[in-house]
């Protein structure tokens, strides 16, 4: 009797306490928009922070639910839904190259028409049959991509394709209502290709204004199977990373700091030799080491108007040893590398002109020096310096740029810019007779180039808003193209290799409804219609010719179309991005444009329960605009669902459950310009947890 007055006196005491959590949540899921779209996320990579729908060129932002919900096995899995960004080559973790709008690729799968940042630092790789990016998805809590040329005013000349910006994870996203201490575990799993990742993440404010950050992320995948049944090699992914960062705020004032963070990734496995394309079985061992290191300082200057400065200082190094080549001769083991030193300051200034009108002035310059390494060492102890294919050398980077954002009340934005770069590329040693000397036939060069542009967006209601670029981009030559030659002793370098230069046009429109339906829905959509003229495109010679040479002009054009609807807890999202590229000398086209892709997702996300799930399409037309038949590619159809629990209340408060069903009806397709065969049906589990 007295054991079940004390139970119920319990329950009567706690029932309140439960009561009242769940009044907070059903409370907190009312007041909070429960229709937050992605067109209406802030981009921060776009000069002055405005919403995505409002930038006058094509952006794309991803926050942390979304690449939560696609649970990616490599970066590639992270981009491919994006409108107009497709990955090309092979499948693994070490065969992803990049194409944005048709852009993207030269000899294998890497270039610099992409930039590619993480935490502001320029990533670059590349190499004879690999990839050009080797990271973690679990790192990262938020990818923007900005697509088209006008992007290189900020970020680096020669993005003619666009820039990807990659966010680390950061301890205040974890610490919450003043914790000084956090911790998330996660764990997942993938029945394909009997895949799994552990992540463990550790946040500590042990003083107020210093965060720490700690990351820990092991994954292992084997080979998948496509939707024949047949194992596609190679698509394995073995990989271990670990990210340490910390933030320092200074005087109390959270944006003046001082932060710092490093990040490595190690891949050490068997491989098949040719990443890039798949061709053959050869295999090949690799141990790559990739890492980057970061220091910045940020001040706004107690909010002044004049000053709101940003720094930072890095180091990079991505390397890659490789053994077990018997095929490629008699080598011990042979390196390529990149090791690069980067720094770069900005200044934003705003000035009121009075009136509605109002200015932010971008100032900055950057600067990098990059060491590209291909050490070989023979059975009997010789190291050639540097091979045919991958030439040593060293190029050094001088950039400044100016940007103005001139805004008149809420309707008109004027962003003209305009960025001024210098390279300098030496040229390294190579071995010819059994003595070092330098590459036959090369010679220091020095290119520069200036890349103006001007956008403009203006709203003629509220609803309804007009945008256009036109933008001036230069491409000079990279270490690579210039110093490639068909063997050791020949002189067929590239020396008199020509800047690419582009030219850019872009228009769109864009709608932005609320309370169309209902009182709480909301539209948005976005379309953007581009023409992208590229001459002195750089591309491989022939055997009489230059290993790189300058061939006449190309056009690529298109259309993008993001949209989005939401009302209470339904949700529906969709894009479309069709791609057309030629030779426009020999009108033949060309064989980096990827099919026209549709795709749409429909959902309901309930703010009370934490659940939510879906659906989502990804449509492709067959691609026979090609230079040859047998590059051509058939269309198809794949049917996708996703589910999440965020438990609000309760014990399994903190936890996340995620269950994915990829190529649901086990389809087989392949991507026009990936080398192999997609992923059959796959069923995705993850579970996380922090507290």
């Amino acid at each position: 009797m007295t054991k079940s007055i004390l139970l119920a006196s319990a329950a009567l005491l706690a029932f309140p306490a439960v009561a009242q959590a769940q009044a907070r949540v059903v409370e907190d899921a009312t007041a909070a928009d429960s229709t937050q779209l992605a067109l209406d996320r802030l981009v921060i990579s776009a000069g002055a922070e405005k919403i995505a729908i409002d930038t006058p060129q094509a952006v794309t932002a991803l926050d942390q639910d979304d690449i939560d919900q696609i649970q990616a096995t490599t970066i590639g899995d992270m981009l491919e839904g994006i409108p107009g960004v497709s990955i090309q080559g092979g499948a693994s973790a070490l065969g992803q190259g990049f194409n944005i709008r048709g852009l993207g690729t030269g000899l294998a799968d890497s270039d610099s028409r992409i930039l590619m940042t993480v935490d502001g630092v320029t990533k670059f790789f590349e190499q004879y049959r690999m990839g050009a990016f080797f990271s973690e998805p679990e790192l990262y809590k938020r990818v923007e991509v900005l697509r088209g040329p006008a992007s290189s005013t900020l970020y680096g000349a020669g993005a003619l394709a666009g820039v990807v910006n990659f966010t680390t994870k950061d301890a205040s996203d974890f610490l919450k209502d003043g914790d000084r201490l956090a911790v998330r575990l996660k764990a997942g799993t993938e029945t394909n290709a009997e895949s799994h990742v552990l992540s463990g993440i550790v946040a500590v404010a042990p003083v107020a204004g210093v965060e720490l950050l700690g990351s820990y992320n092991s994954r292992r995948s084997d080979h998948y199977e496509d939707g024949h049944g047949d194992e596609v090699i190679p698509s394995n992914a073995v990989s271990d990373s670990w990210l340490v960062k910390a933030r320092v705020t200074i005087g109390g004032n959270r944006k003046h700091a001082i932060w710092a963070s490093y990040q490595d990734w190690i891949s050490d496995s068997t491989q098949i030799y040719d990443q890039a394309e798949a061709f053959g079985t050869t295999p090949v061992r690799r141990k790559v080491h990739d890492k980057t290191a970061v220091i910045g300082y940020e001040n706004d200057f107690n909010g002044s108007d004049l000053f709101n400065v940003e720094a930072q200082a890095s180091y990079a190094d991505s390397n890659i040893h490789q053994t077990e080549t018997s095929f490629l001769g008699a080598l011990e083991y042979s390196e390529f590398s990149y090791a690069t030193k980067q720094a770069k300051f900005q200044n934003r200034s705003k000035f009121d002109l009075g009136g509605d009108w109002s200015t932010f002035l971008f100032l900055g310059a950057q600067w990098s020096d990059q060491a590209r390494r291909n050490p070989r060492k023979s059975l009997t102890g010789v190291i050639t310096p540097g091979g045919p294919t991958h030439p040593e050398g060293d190029m050094t980077k001088y950039g400044v740029f100016a940007q103005a954002e001139i805004v008149w009340s809420d309707k008109l934005t004027i962003i003209p810019g305009v960025r001024v770069d210098w390279t300098d590329l030496k040229p390294g040693d190579t071995l010819v007779g059994g003595l070092p000397v330098t590459i036959p036939g090369a010679r220091r060069v020095k290119d520069s180039g200036v890349s103006p542009k001007i956008a403009a967006s203006y709203a003629l209601t509220d609803w309804f808003s007009l945008f256009g670029s036109v933008a001036h981009t230069v491409r000079m030559p990279v270490l690579d193209e210039l110093y490639s030659r068909t063997n050791a002793t020949a002189t067929n370098v590239s020396l008199n290799l020509k800047p690419e230069e582009s030219d850019n046009y872009e228009a769109g429109f864009s709608l932005s409804f609320d309370g169309l339906a209902s009182s709480r829905d909301k539209l948005r959509f976005k379309a953007t219609a581009f023409q992208n003229d590229v001459k002195n495109l750089i591309t491989r010679g022939t055997a009489t010719s230059s290993y790189f040479v300058n061939v006449g002009e190309s056009r690529f054009k298109g259309i993008e179309v993001e949209a989005e609807y939401g009302a209470g807890g339904f949700f529906a999202r969709g894009n479309l991005s069709i791609i057309d590229g030629k030779n426009r000398l020999s009108d033949t086209y060309l064989n980096t444009i990827p099919a026209n892709e549709y795709r749409l997702t429909l959902g309901y996300a309930d703010p009370v329960t934490g659940l939510s799930g879906g659906w989502t399409g990804e449509f492709s037309e067959k691609q026979d605009k090609v230079s040859s038949i047998a590059l051509a590619t058939p269309g198809y159809a794949v049917q996708n669902l996703f589910l999440a629990f965020k438990p609000r209340i309760g014990a399994a408060e903190g936890f996340e459950f995620r269950v994915g069903v990829d190529n649901v009806f086990d389809r087989y397709f392949q991507r026009h310009l990936s080398s192999l065969p997609a992923e059959g049906r796959t069923f995705k589990v993850s579970v996380a947890n922090t507290f």
